[in-house]
């Protein structure tokens, strides 16, 4: 897959589609030959026919003519003249020697060999255009030789002229079958070949195009639900598998709880040390967190340095114990920048989720937010929980800071980390 790059693909499409267009041209150049040949083939079997039919038809006229009926003359020069034109006709057909086939080599022994079709022909002509040419009424040698034109023109319409022309007519539609299997057997090669470019297409241009897009697509996707530097779940992402998570609870009640995580004077790290120093503070609080989590945890980097976690099936008591567990993991972890300690805590909210509100994530990230502003102004590196309602926000000595109708005292201190 790897060596199939977007250049080779689009050469292997062109060249599938050119041999497609090619091998489409060239059925449409055989249909058209098949389709003369079958008009063609059609004509000299009835030309063919045809002959036998005037050399009757000219016996007949010139028997008539001879009994005196002056009015057969013209149609009677009229059918030799189409005989004499038919028989040119098939004569230049049947001398045809180089690539004949073996049918239309018969043909030519029909006309030249010992069936002397062509010899036989002519002398039926000639007995028929001298028959037309004596007066009527003659005696003597003109009578006599009215009387042998007429005896030719007889035998020859009935007996070895006439059986040769019936086999010419044979040799001529064994000629078109054997012509239109050959085409039949061309179109079929070439349908073959149709078929074979066409997997050859699927296999090897359509699939790895199909595999190569799915990855891209696969990687977009990735992309667009995670955040570059830390590869956890973004806000977006994170938010909507939230809600996802959240309508199951709802659906099993079950308990769920959500944890808002901030790394503590994170501005003072990018300040003092660099904002490189600060990335790799929060790679390594994003390690914490995800060795810190469940599988069925879901953890985003929501902001800055502001984190995420959902607690599928657990009550706020033990989202307050997770909560815990990671604060101290990360105070405990040593940072360095430039070959110095860091000295990172966490301020985290914890709300449980209220599966009865329809806007469950924005409840909950709302109420754990609240309760993150309260770990900040009781000094940071603590968790505050989401007990009961906030009453609007009154000034206090350390700024804006929500009240709790009863607020909780984790810990020894109320100010200090729990």
């Amino acid at each position: 897959m790897s060596q199939v790059t977007p250049r080779s693909l689009t050469l292997r499409y062109v060249v599938a589609l050119g041999l497609i267009a090619l091998l489409s041209i060239v059925s449409h150049f055989v249909l058209t030959e098949t389709l003369r040949a079958n008009e063609g083939a059609a004509a000299i079997i009835n030309m063919s026919g045809r002959q036998r039919m005037l050399s009757q038809r000219i016996s007949a006229l010139a028997d008539d003519l001879h009994r005196g009926d002056e009015e057969v003359r013209e149609p009677l020069e009229t059918a030799v003249r189409q005989f004499a034109d038919a028989h040119r006709e098939l004569v230049r057909l049947a001398s045809r020697k180089e690539g004949a086939s073996v049918a239309e080599r018969r043909l030519h022994d029909v006309y030249y060999g010992p069936a002397e079709i062509d010899r036989l022909a002519r002398r039926f002509l000639d007995a028929a255009e001298a028959e037309i040419a004596l007066p009527r009424g003659g005696h003597g040698a003109a009578a006599a030789d009215e009387i042998g034109n007429l005896r030719t023109l007889s035998v020859l319409s009935r007996g070895p002229l006439l059986g040769g022309l019936e086999e010419v007519v044979a040799i001529h539609q064994s000629v078109s079958e054997l012509r239109a299997q050959q085409m039949e057997r061309i179109q079929w090669g070439i349908l073959a070949i149709v078929l074979l470019t066409l997997t050859f297409e699927a296999l090897f241009i359509f699939r790895p195009m199909v595999r190569r897009i799915s990855v891209y697509v696969g990687q977009l996707l990735d992309l667009a639900d995670h955040d570059y530097l830390t590869g956890m779940l973004n806000r977006r992402a994170f938010t909507a598998r939230a809600e996802t998570e959240i309508q199951r609870a709802r659906r099993h009640d079950r308990a769920m709880s959500l944890l808002l995580l901030d790394v503590d004077h994170f501005k003072q790290v990018n300040d003092v040390h660099g904002h490189l120093a600060g990335d790799e503070v929060l790679c390594g609080i994003a390690q914490i967190l995800d060795m810190q989590g469940r599988r069925e945890d879901l953890v985003g980097r929501i902001g800055g340095e502001e984190f995420a976690i959902l607690l599928p099936e657990t009550s706020l008591a033990g989202a307050i114990d997770v909560a815990d567990r990671v604060r101290e993991a990360v105070a405990g972890e040593p940072f360095t920048a430039g070959g110095k300690a860091l000295s990172v805590t966490l301020s985290v909210g914890v709300a449980e989720v209220d599966r009865t509100s329809p806007r469950g994530v924005v409840t909950a990230m709302g109420r754990a937010d609240q309760m993150l502003y309260r770990a900040k102004n009781a000094g940071r590196n603590c968790v505050r929980p989401f007990r009961g309602a906030i009453l609007p926000l009154r000034n206090a000595a350390k700024g804006l800071e929500p009240v709790l109708a009863a607020p909780p005292v984790l810990g020894a201190s109320a100010e200090g980390p729990v």
